[in-house]
């Protein structure tokens, strides 16, 4: 991942009740697309998704589009 991918996270795998989960994409309605905007601490990554600003591990997303 760098600054300016276009990232896409995975379905949550908790939300299978069919209840509904409390994390922070289900809670948000998001689609789970968002860009890369920089580094953070212990390896993690700010990104900007349509429910607002989040942190990641690298691999918990793939990346979709890389920015050139």
């Amino acid at each position: 991942m760098k600054i300016g991918d276009l990232i896409k996270v995975e379905a949550c795998p908790t939300d299978r009740t069919g209840i509904g989960c409390s994390c922070f994409f289900c809670k948000n309605s998001s689609n789970g697309i968002g860009v890369v905007l920089g580094p953070s601490e212990l390896n993690m990554w700010f990104v900007m998704f349509d429910a607002g600003e989040w942190e990641l591990y690298e691999h918990e997303a793939e990346v979709i589009s890389e920015c050139r």
